[in-house]
């Protein structure tokens, strides 16, 4: 079978952030800990420029070039739109935003929705994703908000559906007694929900918000203009998304949770803002955070935890929920899933390390084929019925 993870990792983490409320300096700040100093490979998130007048020193691309020393695979939409005054979004504003993306060669693969923000896609609006409308008479009107399938032709591949979860650990089954008692604030109210879960009919389960989430790190969305993307949904919760909260929602007791439940996690959080009642501190990260993020540059050096990008995570995912393994004839088969890979190419695969635990594959005569074409590949055994293997 096909493990979860590249062997020996027991679950994968990333980050993906919002960039509202940064400044250059506690960038900067940010960038020394978190990129240079503890080296995580994960990824950030920008926007391309800001209009916001509340916030007018706000990182964006536009006016501060520097930040593209991190990976950015992410945008916040095309930018900071909120608190504009007389600066409306117009479709020709995204066109805009991917001239100045290609001028400076940030190629993104995730989308993610700002606030209320009248392009968004899910969160709050969806008229970033209508191309038309139509009133009571039948009349059609344009909507020069549409820009997804300017969206889809500069490479987003996976958009934020606009909800959180609480849940430690995506990309696994839950089980309903183990979900409310985590999401509880008592034992008894655990219990009741658990009863009551298998005696009322599904239509009240659904009124009472008490079906069990199916808890999976991505999913297909089909919109309205007929495109389908893959969404994903991030962990954590609106009060502790700051910069302050992430040393709560990640600390060294969640991540022991996470790499023991053997999930993925994307966390939600701001890293540039701080709460209103710490703008004067002369540091930006608390010791907390700091030691939360320690904690997983630990876990990462002893192959407990993977760390990437959320963009690499997610195409992990795709590819090896479309592996096929068959025993008998000792072969590996990927094939392309249709949304994310209309057709899978060698080079897909070279970021990526595939394993696989099986004690009736022979690993010495072991033939990996992409659809029905063989391919080269290099093989590592670990144990005797655990293998991985690689691209160039």
């Amino acid at each position: 079978m096909v493990l979860k993870y590249p062997f020996p990792y027991n679950a994968w983490f990333t980050i993906a952030n919002d960039p509202d409320n940064t400044n250059i300096k506690d960038w900067r700040e940010l960038d020394k800990f978190i990129w240079q100093e503890l080296g995580l490979p994960i990824s950030n998130s920008l926007f391309v420029r800001s209009y916001n007048a509340n916030l007018p020193d706000q990182v964006n691309l536009f006016q501060h070039p520097e930040i593209t020393s991190q990976w950015h695979d992410i945008i916040h939409t095309w930018g900071d739109y909120m608190h504009s005054r007389g600066k409306g979004f117009d479709r020709e504003d995204a066109e805009e935003a991917i001239k100045i993306l290609k001028a400076h060669g940030v190629s993104p693969k995730v989308w993610i929705d700002h606030a209320d923000f009248i392009g968004n896609l899910l969160h709050n609006s969806q008229k970033g994703a209508l191309p038309y409308t139509k009133d009571l008479s039948g009349h059609q009107y344009k909507i020069y908000t549409y820009t997804l399938d300017l969206i889809k032709q500069i490479g987003i591949h996976y958009i934020w559906d606009g909800e959180l979860t609480e849940i430690v650990g995506q990309d696994r089954a839950v089980n309903s007694w183990k979900y409310f008692s985590d999401i509880s604030t008592s034992r008894l109210k655990a219990v009741v929900k658990f009863i009551l879960l298998r005696l009322l009919p599904e239509k009240f389960v659904l009124l009472l918000k008490m079906k069990i989430p199916q808890n999976r790190q991505y999913f297909v969305e089909k919109f309205p203009d007929g495109n389908s993307f893959y969404c994903f949904r991030r962990y954590g919760t609106w009060k502790d998304a700051d910069i302050y909260g992430l040393g709560n929602i990640i600390d060294s007791k969640v991540i022991d949770q996470l790499i023991d439940q053997n999930g993925t996690m994307v966390t939600y959080t701001h890293l540039g803002k701080r709460p209103f009642d710490r703008l004067q501190e002369s540091f930006h990260i608390p010791d907390k955070t700091r030691e939360a993020l320690t904690y997983i540059r630990k876990k990462f050096d002893e192959q407990q935890l993977m760390v990437s990008p959320i963009s690499q995570m997610l195409d992990y995912l795709v590819i090896r929920d479309h592996i096929k393994i068959d025993e008998s004839k000792s072969t590996v088969h990927f094939y392309p899933d249709g949304i994310r890979y209309e057709k899978l190419e060698l080079e897909d695969l070279g970021d990526h390390v595939f394993s696989f635990r099986s004690s009736k594959v022979n690993a010495n005569a072991l033939k990996v084929f992409l659809g029905q074409k063989e391919v080269p590949f290099h093989l590592v055994k670990h144990k005797s019925d655990i293998f991985s293997i690689r691209f160039e």
